[in-house]
């Protein structure tokens, strides 16, 4: 049942993230709500961890606010290990994702020289800055949602 509502839930907010390219906060609230009603207490402090500890990415810019609560409700939802694989599973097919849409839209060598310069910064700084501040519009934005849903159907096939 719990593979169920992951897998609606990664559906929705794929929908919603490529349509709106965000993932409304309601989504998030009814599938917590749901998460908290067939799981409660376990769920709760999965999610919660999930959130403090990816919010270091979300602060940093490398995720958005949608994708950080779609991580911390898959790991509450499916448990540490089972939900640490398929995030990983995930980012591996949107990292290859990402790589195919840069090369194709010719932005491969302003995203390195994006990141070089970000990675100057930091040396400079001596500490972790902010990648890029991004709005909803912005042409680097890419929906994480679509490769979750991708990446939790190729786990439940092969794993």
């Amino acid at each position: 049942m719990i593979y169920y509502i992951v897998g609606s839930m990664l559906f929705v907010a794929a929908v919603t993230d490529i349509l709106c390219r965000k993932i409304p906060n309601i989504i998030i609230f009814i599938y917590f709500t749901i998460g908290m009603a067939v799981l409660s207490l376990d769920f709760f402090i999965r999610v919660l961890v999930s959130l403090f500890l990816f919010s270091i990415l979300y602060n940093l810019r490398f995720f958005g606010a949608g994708d950080i609560k779609i991580f911390a409700l898959v790991i509450g939802f499916l448990g540490t290990y089972e939900g640490v694989n398929l995030t990983v599973t995930a980012l591996v097919l949107a990292g290859i994702g990402s790589l195919v849409y840069m090369i194709f839209t010719n932005q491969l060598i302003e995203r390195i020289n994006k990141l070089t310069d970000y990675c100057m910064r930091v040396v400079s700084a001596g500490r972790l800055l902010r990648y890029h501040e991004y709005n909803l519009k912005d042409k680097y934005l890419i929906p994480i949602s679509p490769y979750f849903l991708a990446g939790f159907i190729l786990w439940r096939c092969f794993c």
